[in-house]
Formats: structure tokens, C-alpha cells, sequence
């Protein structure tokens, strides 16, 4: 496999973005078409629209697993296994940004993944929601200063960004 510097993988993201983006509003004026026409034609050109579009989807999403996988990698944290829990299969799922230092735990924003990485400290049970990826030390003195209880939901109620400026970046 050849190595593709991250500077690369974002102008290729930001191609594939484009390309997405153009590929949506094809498929919406396509549906608008079909749903005025309602022909084979127009019905077969909407399909043929939404799986270009699955297809786009499919690679910048392996495109931003794969900058989460080297921000996380370069900033000092090992990766993480069982943060994907168990495939159907029972082997554990590979969870691209995921990654662990001791007690520590990061991995993508659960429900904003395009927002940021959440913190976990597993001993304190504290997270925290940061924009990039810190290093683990950074990140235990972030977790300590803007961290919130894990209160056992998919979120704390409390938790927000910590502040940009916080962050050290």
C-alpha cells in the first residue's frame, strides 16, 4: 500500500465533499423529476442517483476514518480495540479515532462525530468534548479542568465543548 500524506487525504476529502455535495442535489432534483413524471425512466435515473451518492458516502467515510486514525495515532494514543465493541461475528470492530492511555479514553463525538472527540476518564468517570485530538497528557489535565460526571447516558446533559482556547491548539 502506498502512503498518502494526510495533507493529500484532506484535499482528496475536500474533492470527494464536493462531489457529494453535487451528487445530493442530482438525486433531490432527480426525486423532484420523478415524483412529477413518475416514469421507469425517471424512477431507474433516481436509483442510479442514490447509489452514486451511497458510493461517495462510503469513501469519505473511510476517508475521515482514516485522518481520525492518524490524528489519533500522532498525538501519543494506542488504538483501541474494544472501543468498537463486538462485530457480529464476535471479533472486535475496529473504531477509526478511537484510542486509550491508561485510564483514558478517546474516540469520536457520539452523536456529532464531525465535532469532535470525547474524552473518557474511566477511573474518575468524567468526559469531556474537544475539537482535535489532545495528547493524553493534555488531555488529562483538559479532563480534569472541563470534564463532566458521566452520568450513564449516550451523553451527559451538562457536557459542551471546552472552550477553543482551552483546548491548546
Amino acid at each position: 500500500m502506498i502512503y498518502v500524506s494526510a495533507r493529500a487525504l484532506e484535499e482528496e476529502l475536500r474533492h470527494l465533499e464536493e462531489e457529494l455535495a453535487a451528487a445530493r442535489n442530482l438525486e433531490h432534483s432527480t426525486a423532484e423529476r420523478h415524483a412529477e413524471e413518475g416514469s421507469q425512466e425517471t424512477e431507474a435515473v433516481l436509483e442510479a442517483r442514490k447509489i452514486q451518492a451511497e458510493h461517495l458516502e462510503a469513501e469519505r467515510e473511510g476517508l475521515v476514518a482514516e485522518l481520525r486514525r492518524r490524528a489519533v495515532a500522532e498525538a501519543g494514543w494506542e488504538h483501541d480495540d474494544a472501543a468498537g465493541g463486538a462485530g457480529p461475528d464476535g471479533a472486535p470492530v475496529r473504531s477509526a479515532g478511537c484510542g486509550r492511555a491508561g485510564k483514558l479514553r478517546i474516540g469520536p463525538h457520539l452523536l456529532l462525530p464531525e465535532r469532535g472527540y470525547l474524552l473518557h476518564d474511566r477511573s474518575e468517570g468524567t468526559v469531556a468534548w474537544v475539537r482535535g485530538v489532545p495528547s493524553p497528557s493534555r488531555a488529562s489535565e483538559l479532563l480534569a479542568e472541563h470534564g463532566v460526571e458521566w452520568e450513564g447516558e449516550l451523553l451527559s446533559h451538562t457536557l459542551s465543548p471546552v472552550p477553543e482556547g482551552a483546548e491548546g491548539h
